[in-house]
């Protein structure tokens, strides 16, 4: 938790480096180097052969809508609401969904299953970088 309350992204081993691309404004994702399978969450294991063995990859930050939340109660103080969370098929991997805030209309309207949206990046009141998914151009 931040000093107002806030709650912050825990930056643990596996996500660590992926947290610091974040922060330089790069989307990443892990790939397996032994079956090639793209991954996120950042994960020691692969989930698909069991390697322990995988490398950072650059990710399109192009993707489509997979779902969303709007939150209607502010669950920690100073919470803004409407508050949207998008879930985000990437087109690099259709296996791959990334969570993030949405960059639209703070009540969601106009989101849909399978909107183009790319992502964008916003630091909030803590310096801590964050996802914010926006409509494609």
């Amino acid at each position: 938790m931040s000093d107002t309350g806030t709650p912050l992204p825990v930056f643990d081993r596996d996500s660590r480096p992926w947290w610091e691309a974040v922060a330089r404004h790069e989307l990443t994702m892990q790939v397996c180097e032994r079956c090639g399978r793209r991954r996120w969450p950042p994960r020691a294991l692969c989930n698909g052969c069991g390697s322990f063995s995988w490398r950072w990859i650059a990710a399109s930050g192009q993707g489509t809508v997979a779902s969303w939340i709007v939150n209607r109660h502010p669950f920690f103080p100073g919470m803004e609401v409407p508050s949207v969370v998008v879930m985000v098929r990437l087109d690099d991997a259709d296996d791959v969904v990334v969570p993030g805030g949405w960059g639209g209309q703070p009540d969601g309207s106009g989101l849909r299953i399978g909107l183009p949206v790319q992502v964008g990046y916003e630091e909030n009141a803590d310096g801590v970088t964050l996802l914010v998914w926006r409509p494609a151009d």
